[in-house]
């Protein structure tokens, strides 16, 4: 009964991806085919390929502004590079699954600090890192994937501070989607002021230049945005350079970086005059 179905709905997307087995999708599919009056407008992160975005709007850049712990950029100083790189995952993605499957096939993982979850405990990755190093302040462990999901701070300051290049594998890894999702986890080398590899979503890099972030591809000699996981073996496997050099020629880069970063969440907050 046409009386009973809705023609005007708002759909708010903040927190995850809606990924692409996601039922949404046919749920609007089905309203369009049955209401010919059905309006929809999307607040958020959507894949814009699929549904119309009107208002994007980074939740996790506005949450974590508000949240994340604070630190002086004295307290993220890098006290050595014992580290060349930093990867925390709690969620075996797919994605993640691939590149810890490739640090090891080319014999790289021993370089950095990688982490990774698993319902099995037997199955959980502590590489260059222990429990007394895990990705927490508090040590707590959350959820049954062995790993700390430690969304607002940067965990063991003094592990944070022995590393170069932060790995960063967001929450989705699909090289071609309409628009990208961003979640707390792209932040942290921005407020922890270090350089960063990002495997996410097509799109990402370009959309944080545009919004006035510097991005590290170059600093690594790639000239392209999107990464794939080959292309961070690849840089980890062929680096040579001075990381204590090449860190103080980024330095106001990396300042500009983390100011930057509080002026964006401000204007996202703006969008909904919060």
């Amino acid at each position: 009964m046409k009386n009973k179905l809705a023609n005007d709905v708002l759909f708010f997307n903040f927190v995850d991806p809606i990924y692409d087995l996601s039922t949404w999708y046919e749920v609007f599919a089905r309203c369009k085919q049955h209401n010919k009056d059905f309006k929809l407008t999307c607040i958020g992160q959507v894949d814009t390929k699929k549904l119309s975005l009107k208002y994007p709007f980074i939740y996790w850049a506005v949450f974590t502004a508000d949240n994340f712990k604070k630190y002086t950029e004295q307290e993220t100083a890098p006290k050595n590079f014992d580290n060349l790189f930093l990867c925390y995952n709690r969620k075996p993605h797919r994605h993640r699954k691939l590149l810890y499957e490739q640090m090891i096939k080319h014999k790289i993982i021993d370089k950095g600090i990688f982490t990774l979850g698993n319902e099995d405990p037997e199955q959980v990755k502590l590489i260059g890192a222990d429990k007394t190093t895990l990705p927490t302040d508090d040590k707590k462990i959350h959820g049954e994937l062995g790993i700390p999901n430690d969304t607002m701070t940067l965990g063991d300051i003094n592990i944070w501070n022995s590393h170069f290049v932060t790995v960063v594998t967001e929450t989705q890894h699909v090289p071609d989607v309409g628009f990208p999702f961003f979640s707390e986890k792209i932040w942290k080398p921005i407020i922890g002021m270090r350089p960063f590899l990002l495997l996410g979503d097509g799109g990402s890099i370009k959309y944080l230049k545009d919004n006035g972030f510097y991005t590290f591809n170059e600093l690594f000699n790639i000239t392209k945005n999107d990464l794939t996981i080959q292309d961070i073996i690849s840089v980890i496997k062929k680096f040579d350079k001075d990381p204590a050099q090449l860190y103080a020629s980024i330095q106001k880069q990396l300042i500009h970086n983390k100011k930057r970063f509080y002026e964006f969440a401000d204007e996202q907050k703006r969008i909904f005059d919060l």
